[in-house]
């Protein structure tokens, strides 16, 4: 599948906003994805990365509970055996992130996307994949197979490089197109050695997995520290363990409509792990 020719960088940025193309708005309608360049300075993102070494050394975990997780293996593992360290809603426990200098750009980027309704930021997370953990692996699956489905399901979930990351260290990998798949695949949880006989479910571990098939053929998209990856909430997407001595750093923020998110808060879905809920009724 082609997608369009990449010419974006620093020179699409005009104070907050960062500017798109009509090619790219389709490109992201057709096969679900972006990548886009230099989308914010090394100096605009020192302040996000004592935040986020913060949340992922574990400084905030005895108040998060579920949201301070390993997204590669059940809750309940130890923190020294963590391989993907995941800090989810970091703002929620620590106000000081609120309305940061990634919101502000990635809001005039989904405001762009989007043209529909109100697009307003739903969650974030702060995703870490330990050096040499070949284990470190975000499998397989679609955004929506993990939420309520509510009327309208649009969603622009932003990933910010704060190192770089490729194929070695376990880039994010998409299947062009899938996003167009009359109906979204089956979603089972993760099963994990030695748990053969047990019946996992989302309050086993929040993981999830998708049926493959043959036809699926996944690309990589490697980045620089700084450049963002784009995806929609049907696009099947996850990416693999880190071979390489350094650490992969992400920044993971998520813009829905308004009122998807209102319907979300409604049914006492905030996207942290530590929501109370009958997932069966939930996810209908």
């Amino acid at each position: 599948m082609e997608t369009t020719k990449n010419n974006s960088g620093k020179h699409r940025r005009d104070g907050e906003t960062y500017q798109i193309t009509a090619d790219e708005v389709k490109q992201y309608s057709d096969l679900g994805y972006l990548v886009l360049k230099e989308v914010l300075t090394d100096n605009e993102m020192k302040d996000l990365d004592y935040w986020f070494d913060h949340f992922i050394s574990g400084k905030e975990m005895h108040q998060m509970d579920k949201d301070f997780c390993d997204m590669s293996q059940p809750y309940g593992t130890p923190v020294e055996d963590f391989q993907l360290v995941n800090a989810m809603c970091p703002s929620m426990y620590r106000p000081e992130l609120a309305n940061n200098i990634y919101f502000r750009i990635a809001q005039s980027i989904a405001n762009q996307l989007y043209n529909e309704g109100k697009a307003e930021m739903d969650y974030e997370q702060f995703l870490a994949k330990k050096p040499s953990k070949k284990g470190a692996e975000f499998a397989m699956h679609q955004d929506l197979g993990y939420w309520p489905k509510t009327e309208n399901t649009w969603t622009a979930t932003f990933s910010l490089a704060l190192s770089d990351s490729d194929i070695i260290n376990g880039c994010l990998q998409v299947i062009p197109g899938t996003n167009k798949e009359k109906e979204l695949r089956v979603h089972l949880p993760k099963p994990y050695h030695g748990n053969e006989g047990e019946t996992m479910d989302r309050d086993t571990s929040h993981t999830l997995v998708i049926e493959s098939r043959k036809k699926d053929n996944p690309i990589f998209l490697p980045v620089k520290r700084g450049d963002v990856t784009i995806h929609d909430e049907r696009i099947i997407h996850g990416s693999g363990g880190n071979s390489s001595n350094v650490w992969r750093k992400t920044y993971v923020m998520a813009f829905r409509d308004s009122e998807t998110i209102k319907q979300e808060r409604a049914l006492g879905y905030t996207h942290s792990h530590n929501d109370k809920l009958d997932w069966k009724e939930v996810l209908g």
